[in-house]
């Protein structure tokens, strides 16, 4: 139950039709700015979810820019070459017969199969001095749940669902509904401790709350209290230190709750790192989505979704960035990950299949291809080179060197000035690789003197031998 293919053309920057095949389960996007890796999110989640309000860049202008059916290869294939043979740049969408129906009726309702898409900016993280009422996103869960993920919709989703269910007569709500939200936020929570494991400590949130000084909080220039309710939402235990005396009256828990609990008291989300708490609030997004999807269904994290991820790195260290895909399907093993990277760290691992390469040409055309090994022992310099197009993976000035070092030992004759300049590069390159062996730049550069002096110095030897 997956997408299989697309093929775009007439949606800028694709201004030629392009097709890409992609993996049941991972689908990473890699390339240079603007050749059209967001678009292609972009394009997936206006086809499933419809357009998305105040998006940055609307491409469909209203109009189905995709049009999804199911079709063999064959079918597939023939379907884009008579639109090539009228002249028309037509955009095509296919996925598997188990998830869209029989070929006889191609034209499906996209909506049967949940996508969540998170942008590259995680907009709108939880904080006091910007927050607004929670009903600025909808009085219901699903009408939360249908727009646009930010830090905060994903809290007052959390909430209203939470609220719902337990007003709701046990009755009228699936079996088990209640236990299976909190199973699907601890679900949640423990993916992320997999990415984040140096700073969460365990695998569930817990509530957090806030100070009781009334005269003080409202006199606050924050907020009003009764629209920063939904930041108390989520706490976690973690191993940064708790040090509530440098946090304002608004933030500190009540002096009640030290005598009440013999704990730590967590640590509120909005207090932690952009990269962990970004990363707990985006998560939370795709399983809050998925299970009120799944109407709370036994297993629903198994169940197959479409993840649409921009700049999947986003705050992460390297680290961090591994751990990423492989937490993803541990605990998600029915998502189909489409995610946008420019990091090698997110590339690595990944099988053949999973990494699509766009490419833009001086003349703005785009390709694309798919890489056909996997990508398992590759270090990031290796993918840096050949797959993202980083022809020199160091800082700019040691490429500045390189690359004069070069002419110069290109030219036939040199003048004094250069010769100067040629010693003092040798200079600088020697210089570079004190430090713990040097960028790789430096070294290849410093063999490539050494051996040109080599040969200079067999020259006369080697015309002997010649003659």
């Amino acid at each position: 139950m997956h997408v299989t293919r697309i093929s775009l053309g007439g949606v800028p920057p694709f201004t030629d039709q392009i097709m890409l095949k992609f993996d049941e389960q991972v689908n990473v996007l890699i390339g240079p700015n603007a050749s059209g890796k967001s678009t292609i999110l972009m394009m997936l989640a206006d086809c499933f979810n419809g357009p998305e309000q105040n998006s940055k860049r609307p491409i469909s202008q209203g109009r189905p820019h995709l049009r999804l059916g199911v079709y063999s290869d064959d079918e597939f294939n023939e379907i884009v070459s008579e639109n090539l043979r009228d002249n028309r740049l037509a955009n095509f969408l296919t996925g598997s017969e188990d998830w869209v129906g029989s070929r006889s009726a191609p034209i499906i309702n996209p909506k049967n199969l949940p996508a969540i898409h998170i942008g590259s900016v995680r907009e709108d993280l939880p904080g006091i001095s910007n927050q607004e009422s929670s009903d600025v996103y909808g009085e219901t869960a699903a009408e939360v749940l249908a727009g646009p993920f930010s830090g905060s919709r994903t809290m007052c989703a959390s909430e209203l669902l939470g609220e719902e269910l337990w007003r709701t007569k046990r009755d009228d709500l699936p079996r088990y509904a209640r236990v299976t939200l909190m199973d699907a936020v601890e679900l949640a929570d423990a993916c992320s401790k997999r990415i984040c494991d140096e700073v969460i400590q365990d695998a569930k949130s817990r509530n957090y709350i806030p100070g009781t000084d009334a005269l003080r909080y409202l006199h606050h220039q924050h907020a009003d209290p009764s629209n920063i309710t939904i930041l108390r939402l989520m706490g976690i235990n973690t191993t940064d230190p708790r040090n509530f005396d440098n946090l304002s009256f608004q933030e500190q828990p009540a002096a009640s709750v030290y005598a009440e609990y013999d704990e730590p008291l967590p640590i509120y989300l909005g207090h932690l790192s952009s990269g962990t708490e970004g990363t707990l609030l985006w998560i939370r997004w795709l399983a809050l989505k998925m299970v009120h999807h799944y109407q709370f269904e036994k297993d629903w994290q198994q169940k197959p979704a479409i993840l649409l991820i921009d700049e999947i790195e986003n705050h992460l260290h390297p680290t961090w960035q591994r751990r990423v895909i492989p937490a993803l399907l541990e605990h998600f093993p029915g998502l189909q990950i489409f995610a946008t990277t420019h990091s090698p760290f997110v590339v690595a691992g990944l099988k053949a299949g999973q990494v699509h390469l766009l490419n833009r040409d001086e003349n703005g055309k785009v390709t694309a291809t798919t890489n056909t090994e996997d990508v398992i022992g590759w270090t990031a310099d290796e993918i840096l080179r050949s797959m993202m197009g980083v022809d020199d993976p160091t800082d700019q000035l040691t490429i500045n060197r390189a690359n004069r070092l070069r002419q110069l030992r290109e030219k036939e004759t040199l003048t004094p000035e250069e010769e100067d300049e040629l010693n003092t590069l040798r200079s600088q390159v020697n210089q570079s690789l004190l430090s713990k062996g040097g960028p790789i730049e430096a070294q290849r550069e410093r063999y490539a003197d050494l051996m040109q002096r080599f040969l200079l110095a067999r020259q006369p030897d080697l015309s002997q031998d010649g003659e």
